[in-house]
């Protein structure tokens, strides 16, 4: 992660034509001052667990849902942000100079941040950046990750049941690429997604113990042979970084019992015309690496899509700040087993949030001087927030009054 420092427009402008200067496209967010925890939903701040979110967004729609319109109902959790209800959204823009907007605009007196997040839509990968319209399909995705794992730890690791939503028809198209395109992977220098879950599994791994997959004991009897087939070929790769070594243990991992003989049962909709050849590959060992890093035990949470929301409902300011978001997931995650108490016989839960990572940090000082060269190209509070109040208070600036 590379940082840069600026202190007017100009220098701005600079940073943006380096870092853009090879194509990539970057997400872009603001922040008036360096958090002890940047990049981070509102709804999280507080360390609130997602349930309370839920509830809290369920009784707002009870007090004001009657007078929503259709396409602010379906787009509840947009409005409910948009209106300063804690959610899981974080929002983001795709215009860099609306975020060094809200960059200088608060906290006049601290150094204010811009994050460049990759935007990396355009890559056909089980890991990059997922697009969705429609709030349930950003909204299940916890659900069902959830509702696969519970199968999973149920039967021991000798099922998997992949739901029919947009999230998992998704993904297992990108996994048809990889195994598609595995062998020109290989003489890559890049270490992709594939390997990526290997090396995430193979650091989450607590080496010596059996629980780190299945968690409890009286589901580890129901598969014992396997799972013990499993950990020991985790405690041999285990902390392996290097590209080559990564590669032997995806290759053995292939040919453990535990994957080839895992029933996978999937919803995805038979009309998808991937299906057939989704089928005709191998893909259980690449969809069981995805589960298995959302299981692992582990203080971390897993590698994951990033999720970004474009709702269809449109507020005035929204589009002024060409603005979209990112659903930040959390998760519970059973602790490694060298980590739990000794005084308890339970497993100790975590809830954990997803990072948002980001390729660069821009730090901004001098904000009344890049405030006011902002102005000077038309972008200021009643750009940033068209509304009679905001309009109202930017004159009230305006003329000292």
């Amino acid at each position: 992660m590379k940082k840069f420092e600026i202190t007017n427009l100009i220098s701005f402008m600079e940073v943006l034509q380096e870092i853009t200067s090879n194509g990539s496209k970057f997400f872009f967010r603001g922040e008036g001052a360096r958090y002890k925890k940047p990049l981070l939903a509102s709804g999280y701040r507080k360390n609130q667990f997602r349930s309370i979110l839920q509830d809290a967004r369920q009784d707002y729609f009870r007090e004001v849902g009657y007078m929503l319109d259709s396409d602010s109902r379906e787009s509840f959790i947009a409005y409910s942000q948009h209106h300063g209800l804690p959610t899981e959204l974080l929002d983001i823009t795709e215009n860099p100079i609306v975020a060094l907007y809200f960059a200088c605009s608060n906290d006049i007196d601290s150094d204010g941040i811009i994050y460049a997040i990759s935007n990396d839509l355009n890559i056909a990968d089980p890991l990059t950046s997922k697009v969705y319209n429609n709030e349930d399909d950003i909204v299940s995705i916890n659900r069902d990750m959830k509702e696969i794992g519970n199968h999973f730890q149920e039967t021991g690791g000798k099922f998997l049941k992949i739901p029919n939503s947009t999230f998992f028809e998704d993904i297992m198209v990108d996994f048809l690429a990889q195994a598609s395109l595995d062998k020109a992977y290989v003489n890559s220098n890049n270490i992709y997604s594939k390997l990526k879950l290997c090396k995430y599994i193979l650091e989450a791994h607590d080496k010596g113990f059996k629980n780190t997959v299945i968690h409890e004991d009286y589901n580890i009897i129901k598969n014992e042979e396997k799972i013990i087939e499993l950990m020991n070929l985790l405690d041999r790769y285990c902390n392996t970084s290097e590209k080559d070594e990564l590669e032997k243990f995806y290759l053995e991992f292939c040919n453990l019992k535990f994957v080839r003989e895992i029933i996978i049962d999937t919803d995805i909709n038979k009309d998808n015309p991937y299906l057939d050849r989704i089928n005709k590959l191998n893909y259980k060992p690449l969809i069981l690496l995805f589960i298995l890093s959302y299981e692992i035990s582990d203080y971390k949470f897993p590698v994951f899509p990033k999720i970004i929301y474009k709702p269809s409902i449109k507020f005035d300011r929204w589009k002024n700040q060409d603005g979209l978001f990112i659903y930040q997931l959390n998760t519970e995650k059973t602790l490694p087993p060298s980590k739990q108490s000794l005084t308890l016989n339970i497993n100790e839960i975590k809830q954990v949030v997803q990072k948002i990572d980001y390729q660069y940090e821009i730090v901004i000082s001098n904000k009344k001087q890049i405030l006011h060269e902002l102005d000077n190209i038309g972008v200021n509070r009643k750009f940033i927030y068209p509304d009679s109040d905001n309009i109202a208070q930017y004159i009230k600036e305006k003329y000292k009054i």
